[in-house]
């Protein structure tokens, strides 16, 4: 009947305050906030945390770092602002990872089925969600909706309607899950080209017409994500 109750981590507190802050309208757009020190100073916790919660709430756009010049407040809605925010706070690790275990297994099928199947055109689009990707990459944003695309073309690729309108259910679910994902793997260097990587893998396989690398190259890169999301919550 009862759950164990789940302690917040820091940083997620630290981002609530600022949220709170900014929907009470006591930090506006175009604020400067304050420092690192300063903040780890007045809210009694470590750099780090407050470092992490700067670096997640930039990372979706609610502010805006400017070199030299300090952390200011982005110029966001109220809507986004809420919507970005629930994507950071109430993606629980254990859904999160209950998602990708269900990805594991319809999405590396999928890649098998679409090595076999993909016509021309399936190869180019995937192809063109692959150069958004690089895009995303050589410009330093988040990228979610590129990857979901690019995996939406592979699913599409494999010819099953059914399978492709199961993963539509899940899309907007999908997405969110990339982003919470990105917003964890991104903090560790060199992972953004470890994702563009494994991609472009799983595209040269389909494009082989190898189903069997296809198969292995989407589940080796869904398992990385996983045992990142693993490693970063112990």
């Amino acid at each position: 009947m009862f759950k164990p109750i789940k302690t917040k981590r820091v940083y997620e507190q630290v981002v609530e305050q600022i949220r709170d802050l900014i929907q009470k309208g006591d930090l506006r757009p175009g604020d400067k906030l304050l420092s690192e020190r300063e903040l780890s100073e007045i809210l009694g916790v470590s750099r780090p945390a407050v470092r992490e919660a700067l670096s997640a709430l930039d990372f979706l756009g609610i502010l805006d770092s400017r070199q030299g010049e300090g952390t200011f407040i982005a110029a966001v809605s109220e809507q986004h602002l809420t919507e970005h925010l629930a994507v950071l706070l109430t993606m629980e690790r254990d859904a999160n990872l209950e998602l990708l275990e269900m990805r594991k297994i319809l999405e590396a099928a999928a890649a098998s089925l679409a090595a076999q199947r993909a016509s021309v055109d399936d190869v180019l689009q995937m192809a063109e969600a692959l150069q958004r990707m690089k895009a995303d990459l050589d410009n330093g944003v988040l990228g979610e909706e590129n990857d979901a695309r690019f995996h939406r073309c592979v699913v599409e690729a494999t010819g099953n309607k059914t399978l492709a309108r199961t993963m539509s259910l899940f899309s907007d679910l999908i997405v969110q899950n990339m982003r919470a994902s990105r917003l964890h793997l991104f903090r560790k260097a060199g992972n953004r080209e470890r994702l563009y990587e494994q991609h472009r893998q799983v595209f040269t396989a389909i494009e082989a017409r190898n189903a069997d690398l296809a198969r292995r190259a989407m589940l080796d890169h869904l398992e990385f994500v996983e045992g990142e999301l693993l490693r970063g919550s112990q």
